[in-house]
């Protein structure tokens, strides 16, 4: 089992992108899944966390991850913020929107740490959504190239579903962070 927690702020969408990621793995690669938010009155702009599971067999675990495999930060601010490598596993795996090079990124632990900048994707492409900008469907892309859980084109698909107006754009925005995402080492 995959264990996933995205840090984001109100209105960034981190909820959104793990049930899309949910989604894309149960529906087109025969997974198990759950994603779940993780917030209490937060207003707009506050810290939220989300998380998602995926697995080969049924997922009776329902608590909060503890544990990630993967941690994506949405809004690189959080990085001095929230103590975003609480948790996880040694070796573990930090997507960062940011368009600082992951090498920038100093952590305690040896991490594998991936970096795209997501925001200037979507401001490229107008992604807006009530004058914020729209985080959610580049940093899948990002995702997907540091460790492909599902496939991209499925992450494609079920972003279209989601967004019926702005589905080409959005699904535009995760390829192409999906091709710009550095890191790894």
């Amino acid at each position: 089992m995959i264990e996933i927690r995205w840090h984001g702020r109100g209105g960034q969408g981190a909820i959104t992108a793990a049930q899309i990621l949910a989604e894309a793995a149960s529906m087109y690669e025969d997974k198990w899944v759950t994603a779940s938010p993780s917030f209490g009155a937060e207003r707009r702009g506050a810290p939220v966390i989300a998380s998602t599971r995926i697995s080969n067999s049924k997922i009776r675990i329902r608590s909060q991850i503890e544990n990630p495999d993967i941690v994506i930060v949405l809004d690189p601010t959080l990085v001095k913020d929230v103590d975003i490598t609480a948790g996880l596993k040694d070796d573990g795996i930090i997507i960062i929107n940011s368009p600082k090079a992951p090498e920038e990124y100093k952590f305690s632990k040896k991490y594998k740490v991936f970096t795209c900048d997501c925001t200037k994707i979507a401001l490229d492409l107008q992604l807006l959504a009530a004058g914020q900008v729209v985080l959610n469907t580049p940093i899948l892309g990002s995702l997907i190239k540091a460790k492909e859980l599902v496939k991209i084109e499925n992450v494609k698909v079920v972003i279209q579903e989601h967004f019926p107006k702005d589905g080409g754009k959005n699904a535009n925005a995760a390829q192409q962070a999906y091709e710009h995402t550095m890191g790894g080492s």
